[in-house]
């Protein structure tokens, strides 16, 4: 090598350096090779690099740039190489020596969950699912459920009017009707869906809210039946030990009419319970005769109860949410809490 000139000397390492990158079989046999032609005190690419002060001026830039090229070879040769021993992980830039990064999952929103969980406790007891049109009817949304046209309820103040006389259901009763419209009884039935109300944004309130309507008719059904199902509905939601209350209340489509509260036992993490204040749920009642006529039912042979409630509230209370519109500004880290 000593007959060699410099740049024969450069093309003859370069040779070298990529054969024996490409013999090794581990890491750490391809880092000595990287030490022998490229590290910057013993490199034998280094060496000759170090000899260009000793090199003609006109030999020097000739050299210089030919040991330049070598050097890159030779390292994109190592890398290659590198790439090749790591596998996979390295051709992703991957440090497998960070934890683990887990990627965020979706899932459902918790008022969904709410109302998932409430029609499965009511399917067990019976009930089926029914559905009806957002954009409904004065005579769906309020007469056909004794509510007269001059009722506050039904003011534009309170009601989002489209056309004429349809308007955005204020409320889920409307499938109540045309259920029964359209089957003779019995009947057992929860109706959930989005309702629409001239409602302020606010802590408690919102413009579009989910709503759940239940109803039940059919041949000698009596307070008893609505207090026991409710109140086992309670139970199965809340938990054992749930107390519930029925305050004398008023609607129109019911008579009696009740609110509904419940008082919950909850367990701490050192396992002391305790009592929480009662929580006012849903309003309900007994389907007042009027609105079974209108439905054409015999108000004489049949009777009922009917309930709603807003799983959004239950949501909150369940949780422990004191502001209705942290559910609805899709803030991830908050929605994360709930699983899926």
């Amino acid at each position: 090598m000593t007959d060699q000139t410099p740049i024969e000397a450069l093309k003859a390492l370069e040779a070298e350096a990529v054969a024996a990158s490409a013999a090794v079989t581990d890491l750490e046999a391809l880092e000595e090779v990287r030490i022998t032609y490229l590290g910057r005190k013993e490199g034998r690419i280094s060496l000759i690099l170090r000899g260009l002060g000793g090199m003609s001026a006109e030999m020097r830039p000739k050299v210089g740039q030919e040991a330049n090229r070598v050097k890159g070879a030779v390292s994109e040769a190592l890398e290659s190489r590198e790439r090749e021993l790591a596998g996979p992980a390295s051709e992703l830039g991957a440090d497998l020596t960070l934890p683990g990064r887990s990627t965020w999952g979706g899932g459902l929103h918790p008022i969904t969950q709410a109302v998932d969980e409430i029609f499965d406790i009511f399917r067990d007891l019976g009930f089926t699912r029914a559905r009806g049109p957002e954009a409904d009817t004065e005579w769906y949304n309020f007469e056909a459920l004794n509510t007269p046209l001059d009722h506050p309820a039904a003011d534009e103040q309170d009601t989002l009017y489209l056309v004429d006389s349809v308007l955005l259901r204020s409320h889920t009763s409307p499938v109540q009707m045309r259920t029964m419209e359209k089957h003779e009884p019995p009947i057992r039935i929860i109706a959930p869906g989005w309702v629409y109300r001239r409602d302020t944004y606010d802590a408690t309130h919102t413009p579009a809210f989910m709503q759940i309507e239940g109803l039940v008719v059919d041949e000698g059904i009596s307070f008893v039946d609505f207090k026991a199902t409710l109140a086992e509905f309670a139970c199965r939601y809340w938990g054992p030990g749930t107390q519930t209350r029925f305050r004398p209340s008023f609607f129109p489509f019911t008579e009696p009419s009740a609110e509904v509260d419940v008082k919950r036992v909850i367990t701490r993490p050192d396992g002391t319970q305790e009592e929480t204040d009662w929580l006012e749920i849903m309003g309900a009642g007994m389907v007042d005769p009027a609105v079974l006529e209108n439905a054409g039912y015999d108000s004489e042979r049949y009777t009922g109860f009917a309930f709603g409630m807003g799983p959004a509230r239950i949501a909150m209370l369940k949780h422990g949410v004191d502001d209705l519109r942290t559910f609805f500004e899709n803030d991830v880290r908050f929605l994360a809490q709930f699983g899926s």
